[in-house]
């Protein structure tokens, strides 16, 4: 059986879990993993019998077939640049670069290489996410909910750029790539960083569709919900945490509804997502989410936040 070598650069909190998933598949081979802090990279290797480290990801570049980039979102232009010049495959980590400029230039690098190229998009590897195109039909209301508690991490970009994006992704796989956005409005409060830590969007995409869309990383309690209100009366419901997604069938002439529960089997999302990009190495088939996806997914959430008035409650 043939097995891919693949590098991870950065193992902090994400990162540890594409190492310990990369171990445990068959066909790959986890040759090395890099990270700034080389005592963090030397405590996950011995974890997962990685047999080579290092503090500088090009070290990595003589080794893999394929890379994995866990690392703060301004450093992914550059680390993926490296790699796929070298003719590599690369997995990056959402958002994919920091502005569209740098995606461009990498699917230009990319071009004609033959590459492998992904974007970790990982909400559409969940089971409920992949049920729910079998029931939306023609939605006029969609409400996204994406919460939590600060924990400290991803502080380099605000919540527009670190979890919102999923969300627009998500939106742009249900209403389709080419769907045009015609007003976008938006609140955000700073609280604990710099940037946008809760934000409040909301959108018209043609056809008169609205969508609201709420991202916090200031909220007690952890919730991930999608809502979408369709035409006919029907509710749909998904609860990304639970994987579990259901439909309230309603009917404009009556008060009576009915709920339909599809019964899904559980996964790790990140394990379908990193499966999928060795799948497609060896099989030489494109990803589901493509470097096009993740340019689509930044120039949303750039325009966002040329529109987003932003409160800096740390001054009041």
């Amino acid at each position: 059986m043939r097995k891919i070598k693949i590098g991870v650069v950065g193992v902090g909190y994400l990162g540890q879990h594409h190492v310990r998933i990369f171990s445990e598949i068959p066909e790959v081979e986890l040759v090395g993993i890099a990270d700034i802090n080389l005592k963090r990279a030397k405590e996950i290797a011995s974890i997962y019998n990685v047999p080579f480290i290092t503090d500088d990801y090009r070290d990595l570049l003589d080794k893999v077939e394929a890379v994995s980039i866990v690392t703060p979102t301004k450093s992914h232009f550059q680390i993926a640049k490296d790699f796929l010049e070298r003719g590599i495959h690369t997995f990056i980590e959402k958002p994919v670069t920091y502005n569209l400029e740098e995606a461009e230039i990498l699917v230009d690098i990319a071009s004609g290489k033959d590459l492998i190229l992904q974007v970790g998009h990982i909400e559409r590897f969940n089971p409920a996410v992949q049920e729910l195109k079998k029931y939306v039909r023609d939605p006029f209301y969609i409400e996204a909910r994406r919460m939590g508690p600060f924990d400290g991490r991803s502080i380099d970009v605000g919540v527009v750029m670190d979890l919102m994006i999923h969300d627009l992704d998500i939106i742009f796989y249900i209403l389709g790539k080419n769907r045009k956005v015609l007003e976008i409005k938006g609140i955000g409060y700073s609280l604990y960083t710099p940037n946008e830590d809760f934000a409040l969007v909301n959108m018209i995409f043609e056809g008169d569709i609205y969508v609201s869309l709420l991202a916090s990383k200031i909220t007690p309690k952890k919730i991930r919900r999608l809502d979408i209100h369709e035409k006919n009366g029907d509710q749909i419901i998904v609860d990304y945490i639970d994987q579990s997604i259901a439909v309230v069938h309603g009917d404009i002439r009556y008060v009576e509804s009915s709920t339909e529960s599809p019964i899904l089997e559980k996964e790790e999302p990140l394990r379908l997502e990193l499966t999928h990009f060795v799948n497609c190495i060896l099989q030489g088939v494109n990803p589901k989410v493509t470097l096009e996806d993740g340019k689509l997914a930044i120039a949303l959430a750039k325009e966002i936040l040329k529109e987003l008035k932003i409160i800096d409650l740390k001054k009041k």
